[in-house]
């Protein structure tokens, strides 16, 4: 039997390198950079101003004294005194002026817009008073510094640097980065086509009357959710009874897939059929059990020349050996740089016990408490309970030569999503 480390390394041995493929950034998001994104141009490209106000030469502000007041929440201290300047353009967005702003000149501008030449500040609309019976005219009440709430040329980007690396997963910030430096299309990893084999005489899908002794089939369901959670794309093979003829058939139907999944059949039952349909389809099986707890009954091999995971068929087990083993297969088939879910550190909220011989993995909800993570194990760890995948935020890593932990004890636990950022290299503790 492996260990879990020895059984990631099996799973990961032969990953192909990803295929790229062209899509509009409309339909990028979630998608795994397949090249660097790189400016052509500065970003802003050129000196604009950060608010509504007036553009001027600070210069001109330099007789303005503060008053005894405290400043303002923006840090702009008003004065006492004011200047008058004269108002010789109004600047909208995406309006380039011609004008030059000269000694005692101003110019009107908007959020974005381009800074006109002789300005070197802005002052907000809050720190000016109209001149009474002169529209041209504008009294400034404070004064400036030079760069104030002025967005300088290339100060977020300059041209022909790399904004996004291959490999990166693209959120709604970074797609909206690539329409700012003015890419229309990207090029991502294609997502690989997962097949879902789920095997038993008892399952029958939602949706159907059930039979005595059936359930519906809820691994199918959950294991779809994690595929695209994962940024593929699952396919459902259908169920495939507890026969050799009837699982190699389910079998066959998902090689048109990238990878395929099945889930149930994978223990030593006397209808636990998988591992003799696999290796009647000429199935190379690499490993068939785990140290691993829950999930000891865990296959993967090779059918022709598709990786193929065997997963427990109690629910909590197979959605855990999914995150340990399907999911950076995935992640790694994608290029996708930081493939692993995170882990952060916590402490128990109760007292453990473990028997040595198999890294454990808890179902745990998280909390917040005295500044540090509080580990809450979930309900019943037993296999078969769904609740307990529903209540967790994470999966506390025991490893296997533990034997339990106390209350306050550190903990390592891994996450079920990557929504602040994945892992590099496993962070585990084993």
């Amino acid at each position: 039997m492996l260990s879990v480390h020895q059984a990631l390394a099996h799973c990961l041995a032969d990953i192909p390198d990803p295929i790229g493929e062209t899509v509009e950034i409309w339909h990028a998001l979630g998608r795994v950079l397949a090249e660097d994104v790189t400016a052509p141009s500065p970003l802003p490209p050129w000196d604009n101003s950060a608010m509504d106000g007036y553009a001027v030469r600070s210069c001109d502000l330099v007789e303005l004294h503060p008053t005894d007041g405290d400043c303002c929440d923006d840090g702009i201290t008003p004065h006492a005194d004011h200047v008058v300047l004269q108002i010789i353009d109004t600047i909208p967005a995406g309006t380039v002026s011609a004008q030059v702003v000269g000694a005692g000149d101003c110019a009107r501008i908007m959020t974005g817009a381009p800074m006109p030449d002789g300005a070197d500040a802005v002052v907000m609309q809050e720190y000016t008073k109209a001149v009474d019976g002169h529209n041209d005219r504008i009294q400034i009440l404070a004064g400036a510094i030079t760069g104030q709430h002025v967005r300088r040329r290339g100060a977020e980007v300059n041209r022909g640097d790399t904004v996004l690396h291959t490999g990166h997963q693209l959120t709604p910030p970074s797609v909206g980065l690539c329409a700012a430096v003015g890419r229309a299309e990207v090029r991502v990893a294609r997502q690989p086509r997962v097949a879902i084999v789920s095997t038993g005489d008892e399952i029958v899908p939602p949706g159907k009357q059930l039979g005595p002794g059936q359930i519906h089939s809820s691994n199918t369901h959950a294991l779809a959710g994690w595929i695209r959670a994962a940024g593929a794309i699952p396919v459902d093979c259908g169920i495939a009874p507890d026969t050799v003829a009837g699982t190699r058939a389910a079998f066959r139907r998902a090689m048109d897939a990238d990878v395929i999944v099945s889930t149930g059949g994978v223990s030593v039952g006397d209808f636990d059929v998988v591992r003799q349909a696999l290796r009647e389809e000429g199935a190379e099986m690499r490993f068939w059990r785990v140290k691993i707890k829950p999930g000891k009954p865990l296959a993967f091999g090779v059918i022709g020349g598709r990786p193929a995971f065997g997963l427990p068929g109690n629910p909590s087990s197979c959605q855990v050996g999914f995150l340990q083993f399907v999911r950076p297969f995935l992640r790694m088939f994608m290029g996708a740089e930081k493939p692993y879910l995170p882990c952060i550190d916590a402490r128990w909220a109760q007292m453990m016990t473990k028997r040595a011989g198999r890294a454990e993995l808890v179902r745990v909800a998280l909390r917040w408490v005295d500044g540090s993570f509080q580990a809450v194990r979930t309900s019943s760890q037993s296999s078969g309970q769904q609740m307990s995948m529903v209540m967790a935020h994470g999966l506390a890593l025991m490893p296997p030569e533990s034997t339990g932990a106390n209350k306050g004890d550190s903990v390592r636990v891994q996450l079920m999503s990557d929504v602040f950022g994945g892992a590099e290299t496993p962070d585990y503790p084993w």
